[in-house]
């Protein structure tokens, strides 16, 4: 009797229900269970054809299905090309995301990433990349946890993948890989073939270890999807008529690089005709949820710094001025969403109405001032001030706090070296 429990495997691969099945296969929910029954002995030719494609299977014989293991800490264009010339010789690959607790929460204090990614952050990356071949490139996660540390282990490690595989409905019949040493035990331990991909790394002289270890060093090899946990954030903060905006625009432009804008004049415009007198209590969240947005998309395709445009110790500064109290949401926002560095702008330069602004006299700007300072202080946000009122020595100054942080050097390092 002929086991057609294959389409099975594969409908639970692909995630597809029984009902999706047939519907894409023109054939009835009875026959296709009576078919992976096995109690259809010898099925119609075009009907197994159009549940094969229905499935995505191949009806070519001896069908290669590939694997590659990684910690993807983080995934680089090196794996990324690894991973396609892998596909190009297989007819389905599947990336397995490797994870260990105490390895990975190493890895991270010993890298310059600003923050941790966990495991759904490195599967997050894997799938947005290759989400156009999302059905011949599978991504799974393999938890480590409890194995002895390469390069021992071999054996725990290679009976939890044998798990992997029955679990996720897939036999692999070669592995691919970029490392010579690992050849035999992968042979020897899960009897598959092996293929090396570039091990002389002629292709992509770049590892994740270099990358961790020298983001901008290596900045044209890590993925747009990766770079918000290395790219820097500079925010300049300020009052009304300080000169912010023009000074993010002079910078994004020389460093060539994204800039988040103030959000919230485009939402005076766009929900409150440009005028501020209709502006209420219930607006500040949405303004800062909508500077989130453009400060997302500054990281994202940032090289190596984004400057943001006002923070939301600021939107929470004017929501006190106007509304005479805090706003809780602002509160969660300032405490989840820290800059690396901040910038404070002394409020002496030249007052300009520009027909948004309402608090232009002397003592209004010197007010508001400190009350962003005070705000920093609360929340304990290290900042540093730059105090003239000329613009082209105002540029001059956090131009050196931009080099000294694109020369790899601490942002602690970059405050202290303007407070001597």
């Amino acid at each position: 009797m002929t086991d057609f429990l294959y389409l099975q495997q594969k409908r639970k691969q692909l995630g597809m229900k029984v009902a999706e099945v047939c519907e894409k296969a023109q054939i009835t929910r009875a026959y296709y269970n009576q078919l992976v029954g096995g109690k259809i002995q010898n099925p119609s030719a075009k009907k197994l054809n159009a549940i094969h494609h229905a499935l995505q299977i191949s009806n070519t014989p001896n069908k290669q299905v590939g694997v590659i293991f990684g910690k993807f800490y983080p995934v680089h264009t090196g794996h990324i090309n690894m991973i396609y010339e892998a596909f190009s010789k297989v007819d389905e690959l599947h990336v397995i995301v490797c994870s260990d607790t105490e390895r990975d929460l190493k890895l991270f204090y010993d890298s310059k990433m600003k923050k941790m990614p966990t495991v759904q952050d490195r599967l997050r990356w894997m799938q947005q990349i290759f989400k156009y071949q999302q059905k011949q490139i599978f991504i799974h996660h393999l938890i480590e946890d409890g194995i002895a540390s390469y390069p021992n282990g071999w054996v725990d490690w290679s009976s939890r993948v044998k798990t992997l595989f029955k679990e996720k409905h897939f036999t692999p019949s070669v592995v691919f890989t970029s490392e010579p040493q690992d050849k035999e035990p992968y042979e020897k331990y899960l009897h598959l073939e092996v293929v090396l991909v570039d091990p002389q790394r002629e292709f992509f002289n770049v590892s994740a270890t270099k990358i961790r270890n020298h983001p901008f060093q290596y900045w044209k090899f890590i993925p747009k999807e990766v770079r918000p946990f290395f790219a820097k954030t500079i925010a300049i903060l300020g009052g009304e008529s300080s000169g912010k905006t023009m000074l993010v625009n002079k910078l994004a432009a020389v460093f060539n690089t994204t800039s988040a804008w103030e959000y919230g004049r485009e939402f005076v415009f766009e929900k409150l005709g440009g005028n501020e007198q209709a502006m209420q209590y219930s607006d500040y969240p949405l303004m800062a949820l909508g500077h989130q947005r453009y400060v997302d998309y500054a990281l994202r395709h940032a090289h190596k710094v984004a400057f943001i445009d006002t923070d939301f110790i600021t939107t929470q500064a004017f929501c006190i001025q106007y509304e005479g109290k805090a706003h809780p949401f602002l509160d969660s926002m300032i405490k989840e969403y820290p800059f690396d560095i901040t910038i404070l702008l002394k409020n002496n330069t030249a007052w300009v109405d520009d027909g948004l602004r309402s608090l232009g006299s002397q003592q209004q700007r010197q007010r508001f001032q400190q009350l962003l300072k005070k705000l920093l202080e609360k929340y304990n946000i290290p900042y540093i001030e730059i105090e003239s009122p000329s613009y082209l020595e105002r540029y001059a100054q956090v131009k050196k706090i931009v080099e000294r942080v694109l020369n790899d050097e601490s942002v602690h390092e970059a405050v202290d070296d303007k407070e001597k």
